[in-house]
């Protein structure tokens, strides 16, 4: 039972991986993420070098330049993000529904209503408006995490798919 629970935490943390037999070479502007533990680190390539939001050598969490080497930090494979023309994760990932039951709480009916404005604010950014735009927030802060800030340079909107799967995750375990 534990290991049931914890195989399905961690494999909807992970999401599914890029399907088999799609390789392409890096576009300027793909959004590239790389397991880093139990979550993924994302970044925007921008031609030679990738742009993401985190520590950079002074210990500080902006958004700052790396060279593939130090962004893939040894991992055996990486993964671009594809981004449909509307809204919706731009990876595969099983969702179960919003409602638990009989009963939504009011947080479910906020989180619908949110992501009914996320829908309405989404664009999908062109590789090259994409990389402009993580190459204007080099030396900025604010963003929670990498994919916060490699999903507002595709998307324009802030998001961590997978700190939401995480809490979609620990919704299953309460019955309402």
């Amino acid at each position: 039972m534990v290991k049931t629970l914890l195989d399905l935490l961690f494999n909807g943390m992970r999401g599914n991986k890029t399907r088999q037999g799609h390789h392409r070479d890096l576009v300027r502007g793909d959004i590239v993420c790389v397991e880093d533990g139990v979550l993924k680190r994302y970044g925007v390539w921008v031609g030679d070098k990738f742009i993401f939001y985190g520590e950079n050598r002074r210990g500080a969490r902006i958004a700052h330049e790396v060279s593939f080497d130090d962004f893939i930090q040894g991992a055996d494979h990486f993964a671009i993000c594809e981004f449909p023309k509307k809204y919706v994760r731009p990876t595969e990932w099983v969702h179960s529904s919003s409602i638990s039951g009989v009963v939504m709480p009011q947080y479910k009916i906020w989180a619908m209503l949110e992501r009914a404005q996320k829908m309405r604010k989404y664009k999908r950014y062109e590789h090259e408006e994409t990389a402009r735009r993580a190459e204007s927030r080099i030396g900025s802060n604010g963003y929670g995490t990498s994919e916060h800030f490699a999903m507002w340079c595709k998307t324009g909107i802030a998001e961590s798919h997978e700190l939401e799967s995480i809490r979609d995750f620990w919704d299953r375990m309460v019955v309402y």
